[in-house]
C-alpha cells in the first residue's frame, strides 16, 4: 500500500508499459495465459528491454554495471522522502 499519491505513479507507469508493449500484442485468451504472459513481460522488462534513463541498458544490466564499478563513489539519493513529510506533518 502506498503512503502517498506519488508512490502510485511508478506502479501505474509500469502497468501501462506492460499492457501496451506486451499484453496488447500477445492477446492472452484466459487467466492462465495471462499469468504466463505477465511473468514473461516482467522478465523481459527487467532483463531485456533497454531503458532510456539507464543509458539504454536493462534494469538488471544497469544494476550489475553499477555494482561492479569500483572507480567512483556512488551517490545515494532519494526519489521521494515520505519520512520528511511525516516529520513536517504534511502526510
Amino acid at each position: 500500500m502506498a503512503i502517498s499519491a506519488q508512490d502510485n505513479a511508478y506502479a501505474e507507469r509500469i502497468n501501462r508499459t506492460i499492457k501496451e508493449e506486451y499484453l496488447d500484442h500477445w492477446k492472452p485468451k484466459n487467466y492462465e495465459q495471462l499469468k504466463k504472459c505477465v511473468d514473461k513481460a516482467v522478465y523481459q522488462y527487467n532483463n531485456k528491454r533497454p531503458h532510456n534513463n539507464n543509458g539504454k541498458l536493462s534494469p538488471v544490466s544497469f544494476e550489475e554495471s553499477w555494482n561492479n564499478n569500483k572507480f567512483f563513489s556512488k551517490p545515494r539519493f532519494t526519489i521521494f522522502n515520505n519520512e520528511k513529510l511525516l516529520e513536517t506533518g504534511q502526510l
